[in-house]
């Protein structure tokens, strides 16, 4: 394991223990890196979680739109 995927790993575990970050991101995450390898480049690791944050940005557009739609509430 890299020293910064385990930094990273280890950080991102106690945010979601402070309750900042979901169960689902920190295995989402976690299962990206091994399949990548814990050796992989910082790049690469560092893309995996730029991909993640795309994917969790896209969601919270789509949740503001439907709270508007639904409740209209912007």
């Amino acid at each position: 394991m890299s020293t910064a995927a385990g930094y990273f790993i280890s950080l991102l575990a106690k945010e979601r223990q402070a309750g900042i970050v979901t169960t689902e991101t920190e295995q989402h995450l976690k299962h990206d890196f091994r399949k990548l390898s814990w050796r992989a480049d910082d790049a690469v690791l560092a893309a995996s979680v730029s991909t993640q944050i795309e994917r969790l940005e896209k969601e919270a557009v789509a949740l503001r739109k439907l709270r508007a739609l639904c409740f209209g509430v912007a």
